[in-house]
């Protein structure tokens, strides 16, 4: 098969290891942001976030070569951040109208467009014009993939059989797809995972700095932020045991003890301020902390479904720490 990936960030390049290692084409698109990494991997140099080499029969793509890497292809992958989504998906439907190849979207979050919330799938929906839509959820984390450590996710699409035959042309030992059909549950536990790893770093913080050990607290915190997680998907219409699944449970597990959006809340939790905690992250290199910017947009996406603090205290308490100045007290609180 021809694949392309849109966006050389950390986990665009990492899906380029187990699906080279298949034996299909990959076609690997910089977009203008990723062109420090296209300097350093076309001179032979590891990728710079997930420190590994990528496959040798990767082709690399500039940003004015879109039309190249879109013509006579099998699968789209979109890897961009979610802010990059609707833009690219724009892109894309302007360089080549509706594409009939299916596409994959690995990118977290929500948007606002026009005035209202849409998850990733829903832009790419209708601004690309195509259905073939398939939402790529689960505990990933990019390094971990790219260093062919065992990775369990899960492919989620109206389509499942499409989800499905394309999940067994990209599976080897170490990169394993589950495929279900609730697209709602895997994007919405995907989109707010990030928010409930940072509430667990700023528990494991706060304890940190105060030399502190408890471990029942931090479990708490995680069974607490899945509860909360699979009311807010049931009554969007998503299932509760898809929370509880890959999607849910295992992404808010991985990327609370080793993600970005937790790492930004063990500083948070340290006493750092947001924007004292935002400038380590930059310093650090580690890249987008989306849940910092989602929580925006998701506070949003909740108001508009009249979800109200008392049905999610705990997101609505990280938000309160991130932009209206409140303390990290005010998730112990929401904790009880």
């Amino acid at each position: 098969m021809k694949i392309t990936i849109l966006g050389a960030g950390a986990m665009g390049s990492a899906l380029t290891v187990p699906i080279s290692e298949r034996g299909h084409e990959i076609r690997l698109w910089f977009t203008k942001y990723d062109m420090p990494i296209y300097n350093e991997v076309s001179r032979g140099k590891p990728h710079p976030r997930i420190k590994v080499m990528l496959p040798d029969t990767v082709k690399l793509y500039k940003p004015d070569e879109l039309k190249d890497v879109l013509s006579d292809v099998d699968v789209i992958i979109v890897a961009v951040s979610s802010q990059g989504v609707l833009p690219i998906s724009k892109l894309v439907r302007e360089t080549v109208g509706v594409p009939d190849s299916p596409i994959l979207i690995v990118s977290k979050g929500i948007e606002v467009v026009n005035g209202r919330t849409m998850t990733m799938s829903e832009i790419v929906l209708k601004y690309t014009g195509s259905d073939k839509v398939i939402y790529v959820g689960g505990p990933s984390l990019a390094a971990e993939l790219a260093n062919k450590r065992p990775t369990y996710v899960v492919y989620a699409s109206r389509y499942p059989d499409i989800a499905l035959e394309i999940a067994r042309a990209f599976e080897t030992e170490y990169y394993r797809i589950d495929v279900t059909s609730d697209v709602t549950g895997v994007e919405l536990s995907a989109a707010l995972k990030n928010i409930y790893a940072m509430a667990f770093g700023i528990v494991e913080g706060y304890l940190e700095a105060n030399k502190l050990s408890n471990n029942n607290l931090k479990a708490a915190t995680l069974a607490k932020a899945l509860h909360e997680l699979a009311s807010i998907v049931v009554s969007c219409g998503g299932k509760r045991e898809t929370v509880y699944g890959l999607g849910g449970l295992g992404d808010l597990y991985v990327t609370s003890l080793g993600g970005r959006n937790s790492m930004f809340g063990r500083l948070l939790g340290s006493g750092l301020s947001v924007d004292e905690a935002l400038e380590e992250m930059k310093r650090r290199g580690v890249g987008v902390v989306e849940g910092y910017r989602n929580a925006v947009t998701i506070k949003k996406f909740l108001e508009e479904r009249g979800l109200a603090r008392e049905d999610a205290p705990i997101f609505y308490s990280i938000y309160s720490i991130l932009y209206a100045g409140g303390s990290v007290d005010i998730l112990f609180k929401s904790l009880r």
